[in-house]
């Protein structure tokens, strides 16, 4: 495995290898970060081991807590192995502290205590652990601990109507092998070995036996093989650890054999309780707790022990001559080999009902109607379940639809087979789309290419609109136009293609031929009376005519799709043409109605148990209100959205809820907040290659890092966005890059630098029409260039800026708050003291308590003017509450000129003593920060 490539993850070294696989050190090389990658051992019943790596996978993801190591990815690879992708956690185990003696007691109880903790998270979901042992408790350099390896783990809301495992009943009678006892025999509980139910409290039992170990040095169920030490689990009652160690306490002994009771009953019901009494135990460990524990020398093994060992070798001697067993063995696995070169099974024949299912939903996931051809599939499923590729055409849908949990799971089924029962054609279509719900798509746009070559004439169009819609996704629209119009030229009357190229030169800007080809496939449609078809195109062409502005035509044309989709009861199609609608609606002034168009469709993606659509139009909801300002209401949609895609493990909805939720708390001045919101969608967006919203979410931690002061860390990424756009050639990426620059450059009072990157983003806003886009850099152009002294382009930028702001019916509060401030602070820099004073107080009154921070600006614009207005005593004050204000906003540079501006009211005030006191901690940060101009400033008052 040593430098192969699974995935995107390349192998370096092996870590480990236990009964149930191998682990491996890798490095993640879309995110060049190390990871532990898990595989299942090759010996392992192909069943067996695919159905427990599932269940691992399953489990983990569930979890996320500071003690256990997180799951990142799970898949398989090519040739159909199992794998998971972990946090790799550095440190040493607990085994290792406990060998080599460096733990105290103390040190030994905070550690079971931490374990603790742990499980209480994956006991609350539902999971247990079942290999709770200390080589699976890494402790790193700052002491932090972490639970490795939840491998084991089960959930119970699934199995919990197992009452046994009855393949465990035979753990005392026969050895043990892979898959059939889950769990490390000296840790095992009473009710786990015997196969019996088992619960969070067999959790408990291994984390007595690990506190029982830490505390004296030895384990409390010994033993020369599994079955002694399971017979000890069950029979064996061990001493007191006081009876080991004498400077344990007897409170300890009571919870150390509290834990290891023999009957669930008895223990300790959850690990809040035995947490409880393990903090009680620390203070009254005193010098005792910091004696270090020696692991004592191995015991001698008993005379009871070898005539166990000694009956099961002769239980096991053959009874015939070894040399005759080698040559059959030798024999018969030559004739297996033979047989398996001369003989292949059939490929599989899907039954006619699964036929024709799977036909639909192919042509619904062409189409991308991709909510209608999931149900395709799973009928296709129904009616054959061995058919692979319905399994796997399913998952590219549940993909489209983010249903990312469901979809590795019929990937995972997809391929569980092999491809010997497939036909040559098939194993590359199942190869290919597997690529595609991956998002592999440039090896997908490998296999379609070989798929297309091998394909019939009447086969080809077909292919080629798979091969097209590859292409789209990896990137390369021209090719994808090239490959969908040779699909519209080999078979004129198939109207996807046409469908797709609409779209595709709709987002070149190319409005003739996009509505050409919209037209091509409506009539197609309509020939063949094809509402879906029809309502799919009326709201493309709804969705372009909004990209263009042209707002009366999309609703119009929204309208439309949205009274077919309701004719044909396409609740999806109806559900993104309302959500579509809103987004219109707003735009046009029609703000009640487009209240109204999101209401009725998150009411029916609920209704109708559509959770990602539902999550969407609830974050569409946020996006509204924040947009309007209205920031309490933004929260609560964002917040409501998350915990929707969080019902339904939709990933990308519930990033999108977090990148949101982050932009708000940024809004809010709160970046560490934001933070832990965008690290996460940040991480899927990456991991999953979504280009563009991986590039929002850069901007996202660009703009935390320069509200907090780090703008080293905010241009790294921002010059990460523009590196990437440029190597995408993605134009509105590119300009991403340069405005976010230009923010940084314009903070550290840059403003030459920053006016050249914002002036090349607007090349691309005004090019596209977008009319926020377009206010926001007008705006910043307009701080730069007054700052340089140029006022008059400033003033006629300013002005633009205002007239898409302030537009009646679509206003942009935040937008508009921020132009009515640099009127202010040009009047201030102007000497129009009265002015300046009277637009800072409409500014303050308007931004209230949501826009703190331009509410701040606004405090230190009236205060300079009231102190230069001869009113000094109250321009002093003033600068005193901006300066109260600002120590809540997290953004050191306001601070900083908040304290420069008191600084300067203080001198005109005559307090030159508190004046330079001011003036130099303002001056401390500016020099940190960057900002020459001001340092300078704060320079001169000190």
């Amino acid at each position: 495995m040593i430098g192969q490539t699974v995935s995107h993850y390349r192998i370096l070294e092996p870590l480990g290898e236990g009964g149930m696989g191998t682990v491996y050190l890798a490095e993640d090389t879309h995110l060049g970060r190390r990871v532990a990658i898990k595989f299942p051992s090759l010996n392992s019943d192909s069943h067996d081991y695919r159905a427990r790596f599932l269940r691992e996978a399953r489990a983990v993801s569930e979890l996320s807590h500071p003690r256990i190591a997180t799951l990142f990815d799970y898949g398989q690879t090519d040739e159909g192995r199992p794998f998971l992708v972990m946090e790799l956690a550095r440190g040493r185990t607990l085994t290792e502290l406990m060998r080599k003696g460096d733990l105290s007691l103390i040190r030994a109880v905070e550690i079971v205590a931490d374990v603790a903790s742990a499980l209480i998270e994956a006991h609350a979901r539902g999971i247990i652990h079942r290999d709770i042992k200390p080589s699976n408790v890494v402790i790193d350099d700052k002491g932090q601990v972490k639970v490795l390896d939840f491998g084991l783990a089960k959930q119970l809301n699934k199995d919990h109507v197992v009452s046994a495992e009855p393949e465990a009943v035979t753990l005392l009678s026969t050895e043990t092998r892979s898959g059939v006892v889950l769990g490390t025999p000296a840790y095992l509980s009473p009710e786990q070995a015997m196969g019996l139910a088992v619960d969070g409290r067999g959790d408990l039992f291994a984390l007595g036996v690990i506190l029982y170990e830490a505390i004296t040095g030895r384990t409390p169920f010994s033993g020369t093989g599994f079955i002694e030490i399971a017979a000890n689990v069950l029979h064996v009652q061990p001493p007191a650890p006081s009876k080991i160690n004498p400077h344990v306490p007897r409170e300890l002994d009571f919870i150390s054999l509290k834990a290891l009771e023999k009957k669930p009953d008895k223990r300790y019901q959850s690990a809040e309780e035995l947490i409880d009494d393990l903090e009680a135990i620390k203070e009254k460990l005193g010098e005792a707790g910091q004696t270090i524990i020696k692991k004592p020398s191995a015991p001698a093994v008993t005379r009871h022990s070898k005539t166990l060992s000694s009956l099961s070798q002769i239980l096991r001697r053959p009874r015939i001559p070894i040399s005759y067993i080698l040559i059959s063995v030798m024999v018969a696995v030559a004739a297996g080999l033979l047989a398996l070169q001369w003989w292949r099974p059939q490929p599989h024949q899907p039954s006619a009902e699964a036929q024709r299912w799977y036909d639909v939903g192919t042509k619904g996931l062409r189409d991308g109607a991709y909510y209608q051809a999931s149900k395709a599939f799973e009928r296709a499923i129904a009616a054959d379940d061995g058919y692979m590729l319905a399994h796997a055409r399913l998952a590219e849908a549940l993909v489209e639809l983010d249903y990312g949990d469901r979809a590795k799971d019929e990937l995972l089924r997809a391929n569980s087979s092999g491809r010997l029962t497939l036909s040559e054609s098939d194993a590359l279509y199942l190869e290919a789309i597997t690529a595609t719900a991956r998002r592999d798509y440039s090896k997908a746009v490998s296999v379609y290419e070989q798929i297309a070559q091998r394909a019939s004439d009447a086969e080809k169009p077909y292919v080629l609109v798979d091969l097209g819609r590859a292409y789209e996704k990896n990137g390369d629209t021209k090719k994808a136009i090239e490959t969908l119009t040779e699909a519209s030229n080999r078979n004129p009357q198939y109207p996807t293609p046409f469908l797709h190229l609409g779209i595709l030169y709709g987002r070149q800007q190319e409005i003739a031929n996009a509505l050409t080809s919209f037209d091509k496939a409506e009539a197609i449609y309509q020939a063949l009376g094809n509402l879906e078809g029809r309502a799919e195109v009326l709201f493309q062409r709804g969705a372009l005519s909004n990209k263009l502005n042209k707002l009366s035509e999309a609703k119009v044309q929204l309208e439309q799709a949205l009274a077919l989709a309701r004719a044909g009861d396409n609740k999806s199609q109806e559900i993104k043409s309302l959500l579509q609608l809103s987004s219109v609606t707003v735009d046009m002034g029609e703000t009640n109605q487009a209240s109204e168009y999101l209401r009725q469709g998150v009411e029916l993606a609920q209704n109708n148990a559509l959770e990602n659509l539902s999550a969407r139009g609830l974050n569409d909801q946020g996006n509204n209100s924040l947009i309007k300002g209205e920031y309490s209401k933004a929260d609560k949609y964002f917040t409501e959205a998350l915990q929707s895609a969080q019902r339904s493990k939709a990933l990308s909805n519930e990033a999108r809820a977090r990148a949101s939720l982050a932009s708000l708390r940024l809004r809010q001045n709160n970046p560490e907040e934001a933070l832990r919101f965008l690290e996460p969608a940040l991480t899927f967006y990456q991991q999953g290659g979504y280009r563009s919203e991986a590039s929002s979410c850069l901007a996202l931690l660009a703009r935390a890092n320069r509200q907090k002061g780090d703008y080293d860390a905010a241009i790294n990424a921002d010059e990460k966005i523009l590196q990437l756009g440029q190597q995408w050639n993605d134009q509105a990426q590119i300009a991403l890059g340069h405005t976010e620059i230009g923010s940084v450059l314009a903070r550290q009072e840059k403003w030459v630098e920053a006016l050249d990157h914002f002036s090349q983003a607007y090349t691309f806003y005004s090019s596209q029409g977008m009319q926020r886009s377009i206010g926001y850099n007008l705006l910043s152009r307009g701080d730069a260039l007054w700052h340089m002294g140029r006022y008059g382009e400033a003033q006629t930028l300013l002005e633009q800026a205002t007239s898409i702001a302030d537009k009646p019916g679509s206003e942009i509060k935040l937008l508009s708050i921020g132009l009515k401030l640099i009127a202010a602070e040009i009047a201030l820099s102007q000497g129009h003291f009265a002015d300046a004073k009277t637009k800072a107080e409409t500014v303050r009154e308007t931004a209230g308590t949501e826009f703190k921070s331009h509410a701040t600006s606004a405090m230190i614009v009236i205060g300079l003017a009231q102190s230069y207005s001869g009113a000094k005593a109250s321009g002093k004050q003033m600068a005193t509450e901006a300066v109260d204000m600002a120590m809540q906003l997290n953004d050191p540079a306001q601070l900083a000129t908040a304290r420069l501006v008191l600084a300067e009211a203080m001198l005109l005030a005559g307090d030159s003593k508190a004046a330079s006191s001011n003036a130099l901690q303002a001056q401390e940060v500016f020099a940190r920060l960057g900002q020459p101009a001001s340092e300078w400033r704060a320079q001169l008052i000190a």
